[in-house]
This record gives structure tokens, C-alpha cells and sequence, in this order.
């Protein structure tokens, strides 16, 4: 088959890895799945003193107006020996610059100084506006036009009771609940088998789109999904659901999960661990399928 190139197209460029002054962590934007892969390496640039008893790192992400950090899912902690480890994190905020911090805690539980970086994962720009991304599964994800996203609804939970000879009541009111509201998504092509998985499979799901929209992220419970054919059946469909915001869950002891990486792939396309060695310098570049090096 022959390969067509357009001679006018701008030429493809590799992210180019952030990396903290220190020299410790890198974060390269991955823009096929709107995530960030993270590296640490306490033995570059000026190694720290005692690299060799790291054994775990923490990672925390910085979002703009938050008061505090919040751990990323696959490094609260993560397993760093010789002081070299690594992560994915696809939750971070869409089309704004975000702060990546690490701390790494030696062999006797004492911990050292922290690095950062900031790297911004760009936003997807219209028609299809928004990400739909599994936690569980981060190649589990789809950009998507979303054409009915009606306005959000938070359920008052207020208490009251009668009192004998007043006419105002007694209540309390609690905090409000967690919004609800309901989706509907145009898909075509390959997204459509993407989308069926993610509106059918159990699981949390977080929902992102352009920060200037102010419509914020949310991870959400899907239900009563639908589809429906739009024109042909080869054509594109249109699906809904709804959609019930739930809190963001644990990120505590969470394993480390890469989009289409894992050792089941690698057993699958290496045979032996001489012919990993060969493809992989480093056990960082292992890791992230040569991501970070």
C-alpha cells in the first residue's frame, strides 16, 4: 500500500518532557489520551544524597485555585527502589498549567525534598469538546460531541417540623446534593465501539471539557444508556445517558496503569528478557514504553 504524504503538512512533533530544575522529575504530555506520564529519577542530574534508599514517591498534582494538592491516582505511593519510579496520571485539568510535586521516603520512613514541574495537557477544541475517560482504564477514553448537556440540578436536603403555636417551622438544612443531570453524545467510526464500552461497562468515569466552558470536571455514575442510529447503519450514533456525580475515588495504593502498556504486552511482543534489555535502556523507559528515558 502506498504511503500518501502531504508535503505542505507541519511536520510531527514529539512533546517535549518537562523537567524540574533539580533534574529529578519529568512529565511528558501524552495528547492521544489527554494524560501526563511521570518519571523520577533521583539519581540525575546532582543525585540526591541516599537516591539508592528511596523506596517509595509520592506524587501530588496542583490545580489552579485548589488549596491543596491532590495525589495522583497511580503514585500515593508508589513503589521508587534505587530511587527510580514512574506514573500516569489522567486527571488532570484540561487546557491549564498544573504543578506536579514529588517526595520520595527512604528505607528508614524519613522523607526527602520535594521537585516540581509544570506541564499543561492542551484542550480539546470543538466539535468534540469533551473527554470521557474510565479511572479504572485510561485507554478507555474518548473526545466526543456532546449535543445535550442540559443544566445541572442539586437536590436542597432540608429537615423541618411543625412547632405548637409558631407559624415558622424548625429545619436544618445539609450540604446540597451531588448534581445530576443527563448526556447525549454523537459518536462515528471506531469511537462508537469507545463510547458503547464506556456508557455499558460498570465503573467511575470522570467527564472533562474546556476550562473557559465552566462547566467543571466531574466523575460520574453513567446510567440508562441508549443508542440510536442517526442516519445509516454504517452512519453515526447518537447515545444517552444519565448521569449522577459521585466523589472522586481513592487514590491510596492504587497500581500504576499506562494506556495500552502493561507486562502482558510486553510479554507479548518480547520473548525473551535479553530482547526487553536490548529495547529498553532504563527501567524508566521500560515502564512508559519509552516515554521517559
Amino acid at each position: 500500500m502506498p504511503l500518501i504524504v502531504d508535503p505542505l503538512a507541519p511536520p510531527v512533533v514529539p512533546p517535549t518532557p518537562a523537567v524540574s530544575p533539580d533534574g529529578w522529575l519529568t512529565a511528558v504530555v501524552d495528547p492521544v489520551y489527554a494524560g501526563v506520564v511521570l518519571g523520577v529519577d533521583y539519581t540525575a542530574g546532582t543525585p540526591l544524597a541516599g537516591a539508592a534508599d528511596v523506596r517509595k514517591i509520592r506524587i501530588t498534582r496542583l490545580d489552579p485555585g485548589a488549596a491543596g494538592g491532590a495525589p495522583v491516582r497511580s503514585a500515593d505511593s508508589a513503589w521508587a527502589v534505587g530511587g527510580v519510579g514512574v506514573a500516569y496520571d489522567h486527571e488532570a485539568p484540561l487546557g491549564v498549567a498544573v504543578a506536579f510535586s514529588v517526595t520520595p521516603t527512604f528505607a528508614d520512613g524519613s522523607t526527602g525534598p520535594a521537585s516540581s514541574v509544570s506541564v499543561t495537557v492542551p484542550a480539546p477544541t470543538a466539535p468534540a469538546d469533551v473527554w470521557i475517560k474510565s479511572i479504572d482504564t485510561p485507554d478507555l477514553a474518548a473526545r466526543v460531541t456532546v449535543t445535550a448537556w442540559p443544566s445541572l440540578a442539586w437536590a436542597a436536603r432540608i429537615d423541618q417540623a411543625d412547632i405548637a403555636g409558631s407559624a415558622f417551622p424548625v429545619t436544618s438544612q445539609d450540604v446540597y446534593s451531588a448534581a445530576a443531570s443527563d448526556i447525549t453524545i454523537d459518536a462515528d467510526g471506531p469511537a462508537i465501539e469507545v463510547i458503547r464500552r464506556l456508557l455499558t461497562t460498570p465503573g467511575v468515569r470522570l467527564i472533562q471539557t474546556v476550562a473557559g466552558y465552566h462547566r467543571p470536571d466531574m466523575y460520574v455514575l453513567l446510567s440508562d444508556p441508549a443508542e440510536g442510529i442517526d442516519t445509516t447503519p454504517d452512519g453515526a450514533r447518537t447515545f444517552t445517558a444519565g448521569v449522577v456525580q459521585v466523589a472522586r475515588p481513592s487514590t491510596a495504593g492504587q497500581p500504576l496503569r499506562m494506556p495500552g502498556w502493561s507486562f502482558d504486552v510486553v510479554a507479548g511482543q518480547y520473548a525473551t528478557f535479553d530482547a526487553v534489555a536490548a529495547a529498553f535502556s532504563t527501567f524508566a523507559a521500560l515502564a512508559t514504553n519509552g516515554a521517559v528515558s
